[in-house]
């Protein structure tokens, strides 16, 4: 299964409902199945766009250029890190930080960060020359979803994982705020 998809709305990643307008800030991003195409993003041999593939030079460009990962701008003294519930105990992700207009369009137009997916796709994408998965890609092959919160900062720092990867953190930071996206109490507490 690719992750490329064609241009028809019920093709979009997470169904028909899933695209939400796209900001006048991302007006010239090439657009898929009515999502606007993030900076980072990979492309197949046949120049298709590959959500969930990166190109591994934009990544790089993004995390040591302070460069917003879906539109490519530099960013100002606001960055907006997308983080898992289990990269916050790190205060770090592989994933480039966001200026606040594209993390608020992420927010809702990404079917993984805005909830709408259960799990992780079952099977790896296939991938063109040049282009890499999500770094932790084997180990989210089919996993559960985890829930995403946006920390938000005035600055972030590079540093390596326990991998020896490029990170974003703000381990020596203190975050303006974190907020939760799609964390949600367990049944019990409701």
């Amino acid at each position: 299964m690719s992750t490329a998809f064609d241009d028809r709305p019920e093709h979009a990643p997470g169904g028909v409902d899933a695209a939400p307008p796209i900001p006048l800030w991302l007006a010239d991003r090439p657009v898929v199945a009515g999502l606007a195409v993030p900076w980072i993003t990979g492309r197949g041999l046949d120049g298709r766009h590959l959500f969930g593939a990166l190109d591994p030079h934009r990544r790089l460009q993004a995390i040591t250029e302070h460069r917003c990962q879906i539109c490519g701008r530099p960013l100002d003294w606001r960055s907006i890190l997308l983080l898992r519930l289990r990269d916050l105990p790190r205060r770090g992700t592989a994933e480039p930080a966001l200026d606040p207009v594209c993390a608020a369009y992420t927010a809702a137009a990404c079917p993984m960060i805005a909830g709408r997916m259960a799990r992780h796709r079952s099977s790896p994408a296939s991938l063109g020359h040049g282009i890499s998965s999500i770094v932790d890609q084997p180990a989210r092959l089919g996993a559960p979803a985890e829930p995403w919160f946006a920390v938000w900062l005035d600055d972030y720092t590079t540093t390596t994982d326990d991998t020896g990867g490029l990170i974003a953190s703000y381990a020596h930071l203190r975050p303006r705020r974190i907020r939760p996206i799609t964390w949600r109490l367990p049944p019990h507490f409701g």
